[in-house]
Order: structure tokens, then sequence, then C-alpha cells
């Protein structure tokens, strides 16, 4: 099955209309500020004892060393925050990791599998390089061998395992702006990475590769679909459409075949990262564009949390925020501060502070 949704104007005015007026019912505090070695944090996942871990593919290098934060560009890592919310920096990638054709390394989405391992994706599709899925290997809680497990797909952003299957949200298969954007899921089994890399086909509607798990068609305003992507307790997948600001819901029976998607919850900007918690059976997600993060109950309803305006990050505030993930009773946020992503984006400076900040839930 192949989900078609084109929302049409509707969305388009919804997303393009600018942040809600509210300020939500929490204040989003400072968690930590992050030295400029880490300047765009990114992506979030948790290992088994409790550590959070975010990328930081440092794409504002340049605006830091104007800036006289950073001597020279800091290259690609991944970081580890602690229970006691201590942060330290778990990998720095090397030359050895850089995809060979671009010379550089985008880590976005990360996820840890059920062996203990992480799983990042390497997005290429600015640099010219092929885009991949890495495997970090872990041992004693330290990153070890890097090592490619999925070779192809155009735009990889979100990881999250549901058993021993992989799925990735693929942002951008093909995408005409202001027509239609085409985004989809991808599904790897652990059993077919341990003996890869697996190699996917380039994509082409009506030979697709066998992969590819579901498609979407969005509004084309961003020229981004799919972004986020979560699992709930039951087993269904939510995938954030970025451009239509709505979050998809996907039912998968038990032996991992599509059953069906539909739109799940709707209404918001930019959506971007989001994750399922167990303990208050939501889901937590981030609108990039407009300095806000949403919750949603499982039966589609949304709540706004936070949002600000336009800010350096001073004090916790959001910067264009680009996923939470909750730990325990703190709903933790990266700020990547991204700019220009739509007509109406709040952020508008890629600045210091750079910061994680945090909303305490009741």
């Amino acid at each position: 099955m192949r989900l078609k949704i084109v929302t049409g104007a509707a969305l388009s005015a919804l997303l393009l209309a600018g942040p809600a007026s509210a300020e939500g019912t929490h204040k989003a505090e400072l968690l930590t500020e992050l030295p400029a070695t880490l300047n765009s944090p990114a992506s979030m996942g948790l290992d088994s004892a409790g550590n959070l871990y975010f990328t930081s593919p440092n794409f504002h290098n340049e605006a830091m060393v104007k800036a006289g934060a950073l001597e020279a560009p800091a290259p690609p890592a991944i970081a580890k925050v602690a229970p006691d919310n201590t942060v330290s920096i778990w990998y720095t990638f090397t030359a050895d990791d850089m995809e060979p054709t671009s010379g550089l390394i985008g880590p976005f989405g990360i996820t840890f599998g059920p062996d203990g391992n992480a799983y990042f994706a390497d997005m290429q599709l600015w640099f010219g390089g092929t885009s991949r899925i890495m495997r970090i290997n872990v041992e004693d809680g330290k990153a070890m061998a890097v090592e490619p497990v999925v070779i192809g797909t155009s735009f990889p952003n979100a990881l999250v395992f549901r058993g021993n299957d992989l799925f990735l949200s693929d942002t951008v298969l093909v995408t005409e702006k202001g027509v239609s954007t085409t985004s989809g899921l991808y599904k790897f089994s652990l059993d077919e990475m341990n003996s890869g890399p697996v190699e996917v086909k380039p994509y082409a509607e009506g030979d697709a590769d066998p992969h590819l798990f579901e498609t979407f068609t969005s509004n084309g305003a961003l020229t981004f679909g799919a972004n986020g992507l979560t699992v709930d307790g039951e087993g269904n997948l939510y995938t954030s459409i970025m451009e239509d600001g709505t979050i998809v819901k996907t039912t998968v029976d038990s032996d991992g075949n599509l059953v069906d998607s539909e739109v799940f919850a709707r209404g918001m900007g930019a959506v971007d990262g989001m994750a399922w918690d167990a303990g208050t059976n939501k889901i937590y997600l981030t609108d990039l564009a407009h300095n806000a993060v949403y919750s949603v109950d499982m039966e589609g309803n949304k709540s706004l949390l936070a949002q600000n305006p336009d800010t350096d990050g001073t004090g916790g505030a959001l910067d264009a925020p680009a996923e939470v993930i909750v730990r325990g009773k703190d709903a933790i946020i990266t700020n990547f501060d991204a700019t220009g992503l739509t007509p109406d984006m709040v952020n508008q400076a890629a600045d210091l502070p750079i910061t994680l900040s945090v909303i305490r839930l009741d």
C-alpha cells in the first residue's frame, strides 16, 4: 500500500500562516550550554543505560569561526548526555569515516539497536555523495569501529527500531517545489545489515527498491516530507511530514507487514523530530520553523507545550528546536539553530550560545 497525502491549500496555509500566538503550557529552560565544537545539535537517541546521545553535523562552523568561538571548523561529532546531565563528546568523526566521494559526513538521526550498537543516518544529498546508514559498534559503552550497513537512499533522516527491523525516514525521494514532494519509509532487518552493507537502488515510481516500506505525497511547500519517526508501545509507526505540519500513523501487523497509514494529527508548522514516551503514552515533537514543542496523545490530540519568539537561546529559550526526547520527567530538546526554512521562520541567525533546552513535565 502506498499512502497519498495531498493536503492542498488548507494545510499549506496553516504552515505559512506563522507561529501560534500562545506560549504553551510549560516553559523551556536551560539544560546546558554546549561548546562551539557541537554547534548544530540535531537528532537524539537513548541507550539501555539511560544515556542520551545527539549528533552534531556542525553546519554552523562558519558562523562560529566568524564569531571567534572556533579557530577552525570542528569535525562532526556525537555527544553523550549522562543521566546527571553532564555532556561529553562520545565520538568525533575521522577522515576514515567520511563518505568516499564527498569527503564529508552528515550525521542526522541516531538510534540504538537491540544489539546495543548505535546506528545513524549519514545524509549526503547536500554534499554530492552517496547517503548511508552507519553503525558504530559499541563495547563497554565506548564507540569502536564505524561501518556502513546501508548504502543508498536519498535524504536519510530519522531512525527507529521495531524489534529487529530498522525503519528509516527518507525526507526527499522526489520533489517539485510548490507542487508535491514524495518521501517515504525504508525497512531493513538486522540480519541483512549484519551481512551487508545493503545497497538501495535509486527511487523510481513503479520500480521502487523492495526495502521501501511506505511512501507519502505532501504539498511541496518546503520540498521536505517525511522527517521525524517514532514507534509506540503497540508497534505502530508515526512519521512527521514536515511541509504538511502533520503526523501520519502507520499500522504494522505482527509479521512486520504494512496494514494501513492515515493522518493522525494535523495543524502544526514545520514538524521535525519526535519521540514516543512510555511514561506518559504521548508523542513529543518539535516545530523547527516556529520555535515550538508539542505533545500529542494517542487519540491524536495535540497540545502546545512551549513556544517563544526569536532569541539567541539564552536561558534555554527554544532556538529552532530539532528534536525532543523524554527522559524521566524531562523533555530534552536539541536547538539546531537553523534559519531560512520558511518565509516566516522565527529564528533569524545561527549564533551563540549553543544549547540544549528542557521542559519539566508534570
